[in-house]
């Protein structure tokens, strides 16, 4: 048997390093997505995060709620990290999680010293829903209704699709974290219903161990992208990271990049257009399938498979060009520079180690007055820049007189420096409120009053800070 935990969050921006939920929904459902328990929680924001006003807009969240919410943020991720364990093992499923709610939760987790990748831990599988969605359109395109937007483009949307089904949930509801969960579930549980085969190979993905079979069974596949299938076959994993695999596009002919050199093939990998060599996370659910599961949605004017065959032979044949690839994929990223924030050192500052996972567990068991003892013990400088900050905005009173003061002049550079910094400042944000008015129907009074009231809260929060200085 296999249970799911649906989920939304609505957050304080877009990029994941540096923003925090303020809202989370979590739906515990059996095999047959019958409702077994429901949380719905909602935080305060934390002193050193400016929220986007885009997002306050967007998801209705009005500046005097930022300060009223029942608990603070480390506390409402830690309820989350418990409920996820509690539930598992089970799928964890959201709408367009994979590519952000996730990846928010997964920093939220790390810059609060919780186990950043919690959702991926023992008896848990990850899949999404918009993933399964676009599957579904390519297999089985009469199964789900999709609306055409004003544009004349189709709208996913989970909004727009769950009213064009039948479902529940009206513009005002929206972005509101457990209405969303709710939607998404009764979505998943319609698309079970009219897409069955369709989900159950997308399922079957959900775990990096599916994707990973068929791309090194040197197999002919299905790789399917936004709105398209094409035929393709897999070449090899990454040698630094086992789970990104490089796979070709077989409708490209490969005699096109084969005798290539080392320069020309890494090329291949960021080149704009049709890319003849793509990379698949294995463990974010792709839509890589069975050939025949999924040729039949190929395009109309695909080749004879012989040929598909004879261009996937070429390519694992080919010495010259399997070196140069090998090459290309180990120094993908030897380009980047390490950030200078912990906050941003997630994936490029190494794994936690076992005994700092340890020592974090046991931080989040003591009293406040407990844990700064605890911090000097973490091997990891990020883990303990984490745990100094929130001692600093959890329990100042734990702290020294000498440290309140340098927490209080890192909180006051944080929110007001002029200097080009990564995370959003106030008065950044302010010039956001600009921007955002100027797009505003002068008409729109809601949307007028909810950007004057976040204007005004950012000023006074500014001046505020500028005044301490």
């Amino acid at each position: 048997m296999s249970s799911f935990i649906i989920y939304d969050l609505e957050t304080t921006g877009l990029d994941p390093a540096w923003n925090v939920p303020l809202q989370a929904a979590l739906i515990y459902t059996d095999e047959e997505l019958r409702p077994l328990g429901e949380l719905s929680l909602r935080c305060a924001l934390p002193a050193h995060v400016v929220p986007s006003p885009g997002a306050l807009l967007t998801t209705g969240i009005r500046p005097s709620q930022l300060d009223q919410a029942p608990m603070s943020c480390l506390d409402m991720l830690g309820q989350i990290a418990r409920a996820i364990r509690a539930w598992s093992p089970a799928t964890i499923l959201g709408y367009n999680t994979l590519h952000y709610d996730e990846e928010v939760l997964r920093h939220s987790f790390f810059s609060h010293l919780l186990p950043p990748y919690s959702t991926q831990a023992m008896g848990l599988k990850r899949a999404d829903l918009l993933v399964m969605l676009r599957a579904a359109i390519m297999l089985e395109p009469d199964a789900i209704a999709i609306p055409v937007g004003e544009d004349g483009k189709r709208s996913l949307k989970l909004g727009a699709v769950c009213r064009a089904n039948g479902i529940p949930l009206a513009e005002d509801e929206a972005h509101d974290a457990l209405f969303d969960a709710r939607a998404t579930l009764a979505l998943f549980r319609l698309l079970k219903e009219r897409a069955p085969g369709t989900v159950a190979l997308m399922l079957a993905n959900a775990h990096k161990s599916g994707p990973i079979r068929l791309l090194s069974s040197g197999d002919l596949i299905c790789l399917g992208g936004h709105s398209a299938l094409v035929p393709a076959v897999g070449i090899m994993p990454s040698p630094d990271n086992a789970t990104s695999w490089a796979t070709a596009d077989l409708s490209i002919d490969p005699v096109s990049y084969l005798n290539g050199t080392a320069e020309e093939v890494a090329k291949l990998l960021t080149r704009s257009g049709s890319r003849p060599v793509r990379m698949v996370k294995t463990n974010s659910q792709p839509i890589v399938l069975a050939w025949e599961d999924a040729q039949h949605a190929l395009s109309a004017d695909r080749l004879p498979d012989a040929v598909y065959h004879d261009r996937a032979r070429m390519i694992r044949q080919h010495q010259a060009f399997q070196r140069h690839l090998t090459a290309a994929l180990q120094n993908r990223f030897a380009d980047r520079q390490p950030s200078i924030y912990p906050d941003a050192t997630l994936y490029s500052g190494g794994f936690l180690t076992d005994a700092d996972a340890r020592i974090s567990a046991r931080w989040h068991e003591l009293p406040w007055d407990q844990r700064g003892a605890l911090v000097r013990h973490l091997g990891d400088v990020r883990l303990q820049a984490f745990a100094n900050r929130q001692m600093f905005l959890q329990a100042p009173e734990c702290l020294s007189q000498e440290a309140r003061r340098k927490g209080r002049d890192w909180l006051r550079d944080r929110l007001t420096t002029e200097e080009d910094v990564p995370w959003l400042t106030l008065p950044r944000a302010l010039e956001e409120v600009a921007e955002l008015r100027a797009a505003v129907d002068q008409q729109d009074a809601d949307s007028n009053a909810h950007l004057d009231a976040i204007e005004s809260w950012l000023r006074e929060r500014n001046e505020r800070h500028q005044t301490a200085a």
